[in-house]
């Protein structure tokens, strides 16, 4: 990966590098279209915590919702393209359909799939954006400005912070894992424990009332490389990714933990004798569900991929059809999206 030395220009340029940015980067290749990533490359990501499951059934009634069944399929589309990128089939206490992406696995083996499909990866962390004659300019933390004719906002939490002004519904939350050494003796490496119920989407849907932070415990354990992780922590603060409000500061890590290990007592499992580091990040979501996936209204050559609850089901689906926008703006793919409801301007 490149470190930036002097002032680079590229036609598109992603900014981002955990799994929306990623895999949109990679559908732009597969349409042989040239790219340029932004990877900050330090931290924990949404993308390196997340449980990496893939329901094989729609979890709602949304148009994107029923789009759910063929996450799998394109996942298996995705390594026989670029290798394995750590999907395999998984098992669930329920008779469905379901699989996930090893989060471990699936950072080991990014980097070489994108070198491989020509994508140009710099490190470097985006720091501020402006129009620059017909395209962007991104100002870095450290080293000189990137050009671009086209940018995509794909940095999660941090999309805001770049451009203010996108939509009201694309917030913040801060989550929180264990994540195990060792997996459980009760876990084998395709089985998924997990609550017949997320909480985390309802509280998300009440993001835009709460008057005072709140959080909730959703238990689960699931494998990761030779570990696990278990239990996800949610907190949300009213007001945190408003539309002019400042960054989302981070919580106290250890009253974070001590929340989540209270949340999980109540479940019963070997992973309790296991060793377990606690890690936790900053996360987009959107109050309504759904994700922002297209052109910023206003900012001709500005778009966004982000805001994803379930990314890894959500994610892929809809990476090929903002790549094909990007190649033809004006064209059909940017009417898939209008029906799907992820465009900005529909929902701001």
């Amino acid at each position: 990966m490149a470190a930036p030395t002097e002032e680079f220009s590229s036609e598109r340029l992603v900014i981002g590098g955990g799994l929306a940015g990623s895999l949109l980067a990679l559908a732009l290749r597969e349409r042989g279209l040239a790219v340029t990533l932004l990877d900050p490359g330090s931290g924990d990501t949404a993308t390196a915590l997340s449980y990496g499951v893939i329901p094989g059934w729609p979890l709602a009634a949304t148009a994107l919702a029923r789009l759910a069944p063929q996450a799998g399929a394109r996942w298996r589309a995705l390594e026989d393209r670029h290798g394995a990128l750590g999907w395999h089939p998984a098992h669930w206490r329920l008779p469905l359909p379901v699989s996930q992406v090893d989060g471990e696995a699936f950072g080991q083996r990014l980097p070489a799939a994108l070198a491989a499909a020509g994508v140009e990866v710099r490190r470097g962390q985006a720091q501020t954006l402006e129009r620059s004659g017909s395209g962007w300019r991104v100002h870095l933390v450290e080293g000189p400005p990137l050009q671009a004719a086209q940018v995509v906002l794909a940095a999660g939490s941090g999309c805001r912070a770049l451009w203010p002004d996108l939509p009201a519904r694309l917030r913040s939350s801060w989550a929180g894992v264990l994540q195990l050494q060792a997996r459980p003796p009760d876990l084998s490496p395709d089985q998924l424990q997990l609550p017949l119920q997320f909480q985390r989407p309802e509280l998300e849907r009440r993001a835009p009332e709460l008057e005072a932070e709140a959080w909730i415990v959703d238990p689960g354990v699931v494998p990761r490389g030779r570990g696990a992780l278990v239990g996800q922590l949610t907190l949300v603060r009213p007001a945190a990714t408003g539309s002019g409000a400042p960054a989302d500061p981070e919580p106290d890590p250890q009253r974070m933990e001590q929340r989540l290990r209270q949340g999980l007592e109540p479940l019963t499992s070997a992973w309790q004798a296991v060793p377990a580091r606690y890690r936790q990040a900053c996360v987009s979501f959107c109050s309504e569900g759904q994700p922002l996936a297209g052109p910023v209204a206003g900012a001709p050559g500005l778009w966004v991929f982000s805001g994803f609850s379930g990314g890894f089901a959500q994610v892929p689906v809809l990476a090929p059809l903002l790549a094909a926008c990007l190649a033809d703006p004006g064209g059909p793919a940017l009417d898939a999206l209008q029906r799907l409801g992820v465009l900005p301007q529909a929902a701001g």
